[in-house]
């Protein structure tokens, strides 16, 4: 089984960012799937040069809107270059149902899983955000997503503007403000806590840096358990695979997802198809 994760993170191979991709985010999340994949699963990590650039883009909406284009751009010919599934690794999950009217394979968005994963865990469940700015969308994708009711609350991890990139290396003051604010969600009767990033989920999993202090990672706060959520993602994504491969009956395009006969495909060439974008992958 071959998977393609899109990162919305952007930049190119050759820069600094590139750098970081390769050296601490992607070795930092193939440690946390790796954890739960199975076997014979291949993973392509897939970074576009134009989109997304540093953290900060996203805190605002008309931006990361204009940005999210790449998401299709990066997984549009998926199918063909042999995937079986397409994960988008961003909490807000951007394109996630346009991804998936688009494609023909499944595609699975980290924010979604983490969420309906969390309903089987416990009835309330809270959500720790990377900055408060993320708050606002989260709570249209809980209404989006049937959810609403389930969710206790929300809130910036503490110290949300200190950055979170430092933390994939050696995140002990970051565990230590993720605990803090997960305390906060316990306290107003949440039994579950999701870390509401594809950087804070790793981070609170792993502990690099800190692993003497939390043996094993961060998994629970005060017998509250924390959701993994790249783990999650993963076997939900080889589970929806698996279920097209098999022919079971696995998406409905009646409505929401229905796909445009062949003519509005034709039609829409000059919007579906931008060559001009470049992309680079790193593999597991």
């Amino acid at each position: 089984m071959k998977i393609l994760y899109v990162n919305i993170p952007t930049g190119s191979e050759d820069s600094g960012f590139g750098d970081f991709a390769r050296n601490a985010y992607v070795p930092l999340m193939r440690k946390n799937i790796g954890l739960v994949k199975s076997p014979d699963t291949e993973i392509v990590f897939r970074f576009s040069e134009w989109g997304m650039g540093p953290i900060d883009m996203a805190f605002y909406r008309y931006i990361d809107h204009l940005a999210s284009r790449m998401v299709y751009y990066s997984a549009r010919n998926a199918k063909e270059e042999g995937f079986d599934a397409v994960v988008i690794n961003c909490f807000g999950d951007p394109m996630l149902w346009e991804l998936r009217q688009a494609l023909d394979i499944p595609v699975i968005g980290i924010g979604e899983s983490a969420m309906l994963h969390a309903v089987l865990m416990g009835y309330k469940f809270g959500i720790v955000h990377i900055s408060p700015y993320n708050i606002p969308e989260t709570e249209e994708h809980l209404a989006k997503y049937g959810l609403k009711d389930r969710c206790i609350g929300q809130r910036p991890i503490d110290s949300w503007n200190a950055g979170l990139e430092e933390g994939l290396t050696e995140s002990g003051e970051t565990v230590k403000a993720f605990i803090s604010t997960a305390r906060k969600l316990i306290d107003d009767g949440a039994e579950v806590i999701i870390p509401g990033c594809s950087l804070m989920s790793p981070t609170m999993r792993l502990t690099p840096g800190a692993e003497h202090l939390y043996p094993g990672g961060l998994t629970e706060v005060d017998g509250v358990p924390v959701v993994d959520v790249l783990s999650i993602t993963v076997k939900m994504a080889e589970t929806m695979a698996s279920l097209y491969r098999a022919g079971s009956g696995w998406i409905s395009r009646r409505q929401l997802f229905a796909q445009p006969p062949q003519y509005v495909k034709d039609m829409s060439m000059p919007v579906t198809e931008r060559d001009q974008l470049k992309f680079w992958d790193v593999r597991y």
